[in-house]
């Protein structure tokens, strides 16, 4: 019999790892095929029309890196939470929604943003998944991962480099500001680097990578039973 805490730790872990398939899918860059149960990847041209033609014209690959990311980082939480590794913080202390008239709480907020708060769950972010500047944490949450699953060096090599690729360098970029022109040197890394890395998470979902049609298929049934929080 599940314990609460392992119930929720698996709720989450669907979640993400089923909103991560249709953020990746909606980022036009990666496909998920439903009959091999894999990611494919998307050549540039068909990814370079439907970014201007279905996303935007001038800023659509930007959008479509920006969920590729959050796609990403979903993904490899998701898998670490199915398999026992819990990145979350649990009844960490946020700023509250307003109940009261909106101009008071907003003086109250100015003058202390601490007066309302509330608990929350935090799934951190890509740097606690993977760090591999700092020498005594460099794996991190995927490292774990790696262990776990008995990744060989190669798997864990290319897992932990994409991820942090992918923290430092894509992710850092497009989260806080827009440069112009830079994302096509880095779309050959995703058949090559991430198709593979993602792939490789997928193989280590509990019951197998099939699941995740399932998953989707119910995605709204589940979400509906959950209680509003």
């Amino acid at each position: 019999m599940h314990s609460i805490e392992e119930e929720s730790r698996v709720i989450d872990g669907k979640l993400q790892v089923a909103s991560a398939i249709n953020l990746l899918e909606f980022s036009r860059l990666v496909r998920w095929d439903r009959n091999s149960e894999q990611f494919t990847p998307v050549d540039q041209g068909t990814f370079d029309l439907a970014w201007q033609d279905n996303v935007s014209p001038v800023f659509g690959r930007l959008i479509c890196w920006i969920n590729f990311s959050a796609g990403a980082e979903f993904l490899a939480k998701g898998v670490c939470l199915l398999n026992g590794i819990d990145v979350r913080r649990q009844h960490c202390l946020v700023p509250a929604n307003p109940t009261t008239e909106l101009t008071a709480w907003i003086d109250q907020y100015f003058d202390n943003p601490k007066v309302h708060m509330e608990p929350t769950t935090i799934f951190g972010d890509l740097g606690n998944l993977v760090d591999l500047k700092n020498e005594k944490t460099k794996g991190k949450f995927l490292k774990q991962l790696c262990l776990k699953m008995g990744a060989n060096q190669k798997e864990e090599k290319l897992l932990l480099v994409a991820y942090d690729f992918l923290r430092q360098t894509i992710r850092n970029r497009d989260a806080h500001a827009y440069r112009p022109n830079v994302r096509d040197a880095n779309f050959h890394l995703v058949p090559e680097l991430f198709v593979k890395g993602f792939n490789l998470l997928l193989s280590w979902i509990p019951g197998g990578p099939g699941e995740l049609n399932t998953w989707r298929d119910k995605a709204g049934e589940l979400v509906d039973s959950l209680p509003c929080i």
